[in-house]
């Protein structure tokens, strides 16, 4: 039961996955970095260069970029990166990283991300993200899901926006 429910949401992802190739603008936009993962919980620590407060992605069929504040910081930071599929894109930040983003509601997005570090290093890390501040328990819930599936353990989980005290406009 639990590989049919699991089939299903992933199904369901894929297709909206779709319609995010259909309309990038539905991405673009202002976010918030709700929840993140890793298969390395040292990349969520205080202080790595992968918690980051996003603030906002610009996509277009080509290009993505994206703005954050990064190392415990309110520094403002922006990174471009390029299509190399169908909502993935090539980011160099901290190695070469490909991120797939997936719609999951209206107002939520997972960013999905396999890092090479300059050393060779893979890491695996997804991200919660929403348009607010509010997390609907059947995003997260999905979130949760697809953390299992890539076998990062859910105390591997951290909420981000805890320890967000960045202003969003900056």
């Amino acid at each position: 039961m639990k590989i049919v429910l699991l089939s299903l949401v992933l199904g369901l992802l894929s297709a909206q996955a779709l319609q995010l190739l259909q309309d990038p603008l539905q991405v673009s936009g202002q976010w918030t970095t709700l929840y993140m993962a890793s298969t390395d919980p040292e990349t969520t620590r205080d202080n790595s260069v992968f918690k980051v407060y996003l603030r906002s992605i610009s996509v277009d069929s080509n290009n993505i970029q994206i703005s954050f504040k990064v190392n415990g910081k309110c520094v403002y930071f922006s990174t471009k990166g390029r299509s190399i599929a169908p909502s993935i894109y090539e980011v160099d930040y901290a190695g070469k990283n490909e991120v797939q983003l997936l719609p999951v509601s209206s107002t939520s997005l997972i960013a999905y991300d396999i890092n090479v570090d300059l050393t060779g290093k893979k890491t695996v890390m997804i991200a919660l993200l929403g348009k607010g501040n509010k997390t609907e328990a059947q995003d997260l819930e999905k979130f949760k899901e697809l953390t299992r599936e890539k076998g990062i353990p859910e105390e591997n989980i951290v909420h981000i926006l805890k320890t967000d005290d960045c202003p969003s406009s900056e």
